[in-house]
């Protein structure tokens, strides 16, 4: 296992926190069992000794001190007792102590000014804690009594518990590893499979990779951000694919006519004046056909990219609408189709892009007047629940309810037999839907194959930003 990986890093960092909250947690308990231990001793040494100095009458109390020593003889106490001068008297359970250091001048004072001692005391090597208390006849000080309790087994206590404290400690720390890391790599082992999963994706152009971890937390959101993305990459590589196979279709088509006649021409394999002008009359139309298929990708393309910048303002929408249908118009009649229009007499303002507006409304109706042999087109504005709408609707050859939802993608046809005889990029409705889009407006299909076809545009009023 590397120790930069993100299960040792996980795991060293939740075993951190465990033994921040266990060495602090063993160091109270030790403290608080320490403490407890030497208060009681301590108060029972202050309440024994306040017990026996109010029992006694004078030091020379013989049937007081017999009920002290009998004491000492079971718990293992120490008693001393001091005469007014400081003398040992009287001494029981401590054959082998030692009397200097005992009853120091400063305690004495103390003592016959009615003051109790409480203190440590080491004697022999072995640590006593001392309470001494005067022993007044009336308000006489005739002496005092120690009691000495050895402070031995209290640290023994305390020593055997803080080696039980540290066994736990580290028992609880061993376990913590092992859960720890268990842990870790439990939460670690979906992180590294993203990452396989990414290499793979960045690497090997692999989009077709999954993650397989599902959960309703942060790393199962992850998992599915990895997998979003990579399904996107996945569906743009499919896209980029059929753009450039596309792209060079469209391309390679006009290319080889161009090709061909501007061949014919330069070896003179024409045999009139009129064959030769009809050559060129192609060579012109290819061209135009190839003029007009860049400037889509153009437009299609800063679209796309954002870059294409929109310059809005209040417009008369009818105004727009009756310059298309006049730039269509001559076509319309060639072909014997009649164009209706149905617009408010006072006018209808949208803050749009007039340029823009014209391109959209363009290319609806050059599709239109494309698709439709006989009949006629009818173009309305009109106002509808603050929404501005135009509907462009046609009685052409109509769109397969199977086809209508791919309509806005780049180069789609419904029929690709007649897409070259009809003319047209392939791009007029996916820019039509982009450029509708980022005039926060919607468009929507409604078609009957054999009956006609109507788009409907819809865009909000009071727009200005």
């Amino acid at each position: 296992m590397k120790l930069n990986s993100v299960v040792t890093k996980l795991g060293a960092t939740i075993l951190f926190l465990q033994l921040i909250i266990l060495i602090p947690l063993g160091y109270i308990i030790v403290q608080i069992v320490s403490n407890y231990s030497y208060n009681e001793v301590e108060s029972q040494l202050i309440d024994l000794s306040r017990k026996y100095a109010q029992s006694f009458t004078s030091v020379n109390d013989q049937h007081a001190w017999d009920s002290i020593y009998t004491y000492t003889e079971v718990t293992g106490m120490k008693a001393v007792l001091i005469d007014p001068d400081g003398r040992i008297i009287s001494k029981a359970g401590l054959s082998e102590l030692k009397e200097e250091g005992l009853s120091t001048p400063r305690e004495q004072s103390l003592l016959k000014s009615g003051t109790p001692i409480n203190t440590e005391y080491i004697n022999n090597d072995t640590q006593y804690l001392k309470v001494a208390q005067p022993i007044m006849a009336g308000s006489t000080y005739t002496g005092s009594i120690y009691l000495l309790s050895s402070l031995d087994s209290t640290y023994q206590s305390v020593y055997n518990i803080t080696k039980l404290v540290i066994l736990a400690s580290i028992g609880a720390v061993v376990l913590a590893i092992g859960f720890t890391f268990f842990m870790s790599i439990k939460l670690a082992s979906p992180l590294l499979q993203m990452e396989k999963a990414t290499k793979r994706i960045a690497d090997k152009k692999d989009f077709s990779t999954r993650v397989t971890y599902k959960g309703n937390d942060e790393i199962g959101s992850l998992a599915n951000a990895i997998n979003n993305l990579s399904q996107t990459l996945e569906t743009y590589q499919t896209n980029r694919n059929e753009f450039f196979a596309n792209i060079t279709h469209e391309l390679k088509t006009p290319l080889t006519y161009i090709k061909g006649y501007t061949n014919a021409l330069k070896k003179k394999l024409y045999q009139s004046e009129e064959e030769k002008e009809t050559y060129l009359d192609i060579i012109e139309k290819e061209t135009n056909q190839m003029n007009n298929l860049m400037d889509d990708l153009m437009d299609l393309s800063k679209i796309e990219e954002g870059k294409l910048n929109l310059h809005k303002e209040d417009i008369d929408i009818t105004e727009v609408i009756d310059m298309v249908i006049n730039k269509i118009m001559i076509k319309a009649k060639n072909k014997g189709i009649t164009v209706s229009y149905e617009a408010p007499p006072e006018g209808v303002v949208l803050y749009a892009d007039g340029q823009r507006m014209e391109q959209i409304l363009t290319n609806l109706l050059e599709n239109a007047t494309r698709y439709t042999e006989k009949g006629n087109i009818l173009v309305r504005v009109f106002k509808h629940s603050k929404q501005i709408k135009i509907t462009v609707e046609d009685t052409g050859i109509g769109i397969s309810e199977k086809d209508v939802p791919y309509l806005f993608e780049r180069f789609y046809r419904v029929d690709k037999s007649r897409s070259r005889s009809h003319g047209g990029t392939g791009l007029g409705l996916s820019i039509v839907k982009k450029l509708v889009d980022i005039h926060d407006g919607a468009i929507e299909i409604q078609s009957k194959l054999g009956e006609g076809t109507t788009f409907i545009l819809s865009f909000p009023m009071d727009q200005h930003k």
